[in-house]
C-alpha cells in the first residue's frame, strides 16, 4: 500500500510506560500505519499490554522474542515491516499526534529520504525543548554524517525519523553492540541518503531516566564505549576515509571520553581509590588518546571544552573537579 507508515517499538520491562506510547501512535492524525511491537521478552506485564493492545487495534501486531537487547528487536521489527516509510519509537517515549503526517508531507515537499524532527527531553519534573530553532533545514549526506558524528545534535539516535525503505535496504543494526549502535547505523544507511530534511518543530518526546543514565553504577562501562569506538571506527575507515569525516569521528571519541571522565571514573559508586590514576590510565588506550589528542572542541558546550581542555593538557585535578561538580549537578535533577 502506497505511503504505509511501519512503527517499528522494542519493548522490554516497560509496563509503566507502554501504554502511553501506544496511545500517542494509534491516535496519529495520519491514520495509514501499521505497528510493530517487538516484546523482547519481557517479565513484568509489558507482553500482557501488548496483547490486549493487538486486540484493540488491527494495525497492531506483537512479536514476542527472548530478550536479546534493542538492536535486535529493532532488527526483528525491521524483518517484518511492510511499509515503504519506517520509523522507531522507543517504548518509554512517546510521539505528537501529527508526527506521522507532518514528516511524510515534508518528505513529499522536498523530495526528501529522511525527515528528523526536534524533540522534548522529559524528566519526571523537568521538560527541554531541543533542535527547534529556525526554520525547516535541507541536509546532504556529508551534512547528515558530520551531524550523526556530534552526539549533541540527536541525529545519532534511530528514533526522531520517517525513513524512506529503501534508504535502510537490508541493513541492520549490530549485534552485541549495547552502546553507540544507533550511531553507527545511522552511517551505515547515510550511503544510501541524498537529501534529508531536518523539521525544527518538536514531534517527539524523549523520556530522560534519571535513576539509569546517571545514578546507576556500571562495572562494564568502559568496555562497552571501547568496543563501539572500535567498531565506528573500523567502519568509518573502510567507508568514510576523508579528513573531515575523520575529524568528526576523533571529536566523537573524545566526547565519549568526557561521559567516562563523568559516568565511571568519578562516578561515587566507582570503588577505586585512585581515581586519577584510573582517569590517565583510561586516556592512554590508544582510541581514546588519539580521538583526544586530535579533537579540536567543535560543536561542544562550554563545560565540555573545559574539560576536554583539561584532558588533552593533562590537568587531571581539574578533570575530577569538573566531574565532581557534574555528578552533583546530575544528582540534583531528581
Amino acid at each position: 500500500m502506497d505511503d504505509l507508515i511501519s512503527i517499528i517499538i522494542p519493548a522490554y520491562n516497560v509496563e509503566k510506560y507502554i501504554s502511553k506510547c501506544l496511545e500517542s501512535i494509534i491516535k496519529q492524525t495520519y491514520s495509514n500505519i501499521e505497528i510493530i511491537l517487538v516484546d523482547d521478552g519481557s517479565t513484568d506485564k509489558t507482553s500482557e499490554i501488548c496483547d490486549e493492545y493487538e486486540k484493540k487495534d488491527d494495525r497492531i501486531k506483537v512479536i514476542h522474542t527472548e530478550n536479546r537487547g534493542v538492536s535486535e528487536a529493532r532488527n526483528k521489527g525491521l524483518e517484518n515491516v511492510k511499509g515503504n516509510w519506517i520509523t522507531f519509537v522507543d517504548s518509554d517515549d512517546w510521539i505528537e499526534e501529527d508526527f506521522c503526517e507532518v514528516l511524510l508531507k515534508k518528505i513529499k515537499d522536498y523530495d526528501a529520504d529522511i525527515a528528523l524532527c526536534g524533540y522534548k527531553r522529559v524528566t519526571e519534573n523537568s521538560c527541554e525543548i531541543i533542535n527547534t530553532s529556525g526554520n525547516d533545514e535541507v541536509i546532504n549526506r556529508q551534512k547528515y554524517i558530520e551531524k550523526t558524528l556530534n552526539p549533541q545534535t540527536g541525529y545519532g539516535f534511530c528514533h526522531m525519523k520517517l525513513i524512506k525503505k529503501t534508504i535502510i535496504e537490508n541493513i541492520r543494526l549490530k549485534k552485541g553492540m549495547t552502546v553507540g549502535e544507533d550511531a553507527l547505523f545511522n552511517l551505515m544507511i547515510s550511503k544510501n541518503i541524498k537529501k534529508a530534511i531536518f523539521v525544527k518543530v518538536a514531534l517527539y518526546n524523549y523520556r530522560m531516566n534519571l535513576n539509569s543514565v546517571v545514578k546507576k553504577f556500571d562495572e562494564n562501562y568502559v568496555n562497552k564505549y571501547l568496543k563501539s569506538m572500535q567498531i565506528i571506527q573500523e567502519y568509518m575507515g573502510n567507508n568514510y576515509e576523508d579528513e573531515k569525516n575523520i575529524q568528526n569521528l576523533n571529536n566523537f571519541i573524545a566526547f565519549h571520553m568526557l561521559l567516562i571522565a563523568v559516568n565511571y571514573c568519578f562516578h561515587p559508586e566507582n570503588k577505586e581509590k585512585r581515581k586519577i590514576k584510573l582517569l590517565r590510565k583510561l586516556c592512554n588506550i590508544d582510541e581514546f588518546k588519539k580521538g583526544i589528542k586530535k579533537s579540536n572542541y567543535d560543536n561542544l558546550s562550554i563545560t565540555r571544552k573545559i574539560t576536554l581542555f583539561t584532558l588533552k593538557h593533562k590537568l587531571y585535578l581539574v578533570t575530577a573537579l569538573i566531574c565532581d561538580i557534574r555528578q552533583r549537578q546530575n544528582r540534583g535533577n531528581k
